[in-house]
């Protein structure tokens, strides 16, 4: 059994990236991790107290802080059963309701991987994704859960009887679109077709979609309504209202031609749990269960990402068919870093239709395994990026001078040792920049 082993001030500090200050045990190997085993549960400093009061009712599987506009933060936390917690220093876990989900994702499964992932955004929507490859994918605004993005809508409701108004003669065709506080689903799936069969222009009202009936997502609180000019063609935005409110139909072709232009196709929700996901370039990366070897992108536009809508063309494979799957998305500069289980590749270009695939990692007859299995123990420290593969350590940096990436295995020299410790059991990683210490959590 190996026997190499560093402590710092007597406290466990996982694996080291430096050898011990005070002392060097027999074993010590220089410029290698070394590691310390250590069974049971985690212990803390003396004079530390629990972060929370009350013990979680679930064991964890995923934390993270989410944080708030004002700047404070609140910990989320998954348990083991499915259930969602918040927590704040010193208080009681609050379990969080999955009222404001559809019927259907108001269960929650525990998830296959075993593991509960999040993604905070850096900017803009004060957002954090909540996604584990099995359960619906879900959003926490600080306030309440519901799910990410918002299903297609079908055809509007037929329209009320007519009266006079502005409308000319002519046949239009109608769509509509539901609406949250952070999001606007796709246009319905179908046109409801009206047609003003004289000379005399009318004013019709167009019914509100129900919830429970025509929708199912307590999420939505307003919709709006897109109308073509006479004889169809392009869309053009007629109106908005609460949900449970008509809209009015009373405007002249001239005029809706002056208002803005319906986007079609570019706000799909996600089509499957996500397995993986990263924010990169202004848009959202993941990668769904439906396809583990395409890595998707999030909607664009000229001021912000649209972090929940997912256009169907977005998509860059990777490896397709090779066999292996993604597990793991990150960004390095221009770079995505995309893990497979057996290989790591860099996903770089300008602009997304200029995107092309880079082996990074790729396995080998003499090396298998180098990729990722799990996205805790992917961890960015200033301009690399640290990952536990099968066999060990790795880090991944740019070339001196270069553009392209290069990857370093940190742990060649202790094999024997790390023969023991099953890194794809991984859990999480840290790094103390004062202390320079980089800290990993598995199972051995």
């Amino acid at each position: 059994m190996a026997t190499a082993r560093q402590r710092f001030d007597g406290y466990w500090r996982g694996i080291l990236q430096r050898q011990s200050p005070r002392s060097q045990q027999a074993g010590f190997v220089r410029e290698a991790l070394n590691v310390d085993f250590v069974g049971g549960v985690p212990g803390s400093r003396p004079g530390l107290t629990p972060f929370h009061g009350a013990d979680f009712p679930e064991e964890c599987i995923g934390m993270r802080w989410h944080v708030n506009l004002d700047g404070s933060r609140i910990l989320l936390y998954a348990g083991h059963l499915g259930g969602l917690f918040t927590c704040l220093p010193g208080g009681d876990p609050i379990q969080l309701a999955l009222t404001n989900l559809p019927v259907v994702d108001q269960t929650r499964a525990a998830p296959v991987s075993g593991v509960v992932n999040f993604l905070a955004l850096s900017g803009g929507l004060n957002l954090t994704f909540i996604y584990d490859g099995t359960n619906q994918n879900l959003k926490y605004d600080g306030n309440v859960l519901s799910k990410m993005g918002i299903a297609t809508p079908p055809a509007p409701n037929a329209e009320g009887p007519p009266t006079p108004g502005l409308v000319p003669q002519g046949v239009r065709l109608l769509k509509y679109s539901l609406k949250s506080t952070t999001h606007e689903s796709e246009l319905s799936t179908d046109f409801l077709t009206v047609t003003v069969p004289t000379a005399s222009p009318e004013q019709y009202d167009v019914p509100s979609p129900v919830q429970g009936v025509d929708f199912d997502d307590p999420q939505v609180t307003r919709w709006a309504l897109y109308s073509t000019v006479a004889g169809g063609g392009t869309l053009y935005f007629v109106d908005e209202a609460d949900i449970g409110v008509d809209i009015t139909v009373n405007v002249k072709d001239v005029v809706l031609q002056n208002r803005g232009r319906a986007e079609q196709l570019v706000n799909t929700p996600p089509p499957a749990p996500a397995v993986a996901m990263a924010e990169h370039r202004g848009q959202v990366a993941a990668v769904f269960s439906d396809d583990l070897n395409l890595v998707r992108f999030s909607n664009i536009d000229p001021d912000y990402m649209v972090p929940e809508g997912w256009p169907e063309d977005f998509v860059q494979p990777v490896a397709h068919g090779d066999g292996d799957t993604l597990t793991a998305l990150a960004s390095l500069h221009e770079w995505l870093v995309a893990f497979k289980n057996n290989a790591t590749y860099g996903i770089v270009g300008e602009a997304f239709d200029e995107y092309k695939v880079v082996p990074v990692l790729a396995s080998a007859a003499s090396r298998q395994g180098i990729g990722c299995f799990n996205p805790g123990t992917i961890l960015q420290v200033e301009n690399m990026l640290l990952f536990a593969a099968r066999d060990g350590i790795y880090k991944i940096d740019r070339f001196q001078g270069g553009g392209g990436l290069v990857a370093e295995r940190l742990t060649g020299a202790i094999d024997d040792l790390y023969a023991a410790y099953i890194f794809s059991l991984g859990a999480a990683t840290s790094f103390d920049r004062k202390k320079r210490v980089f800290q990993y959590w598995g199972h051995g």
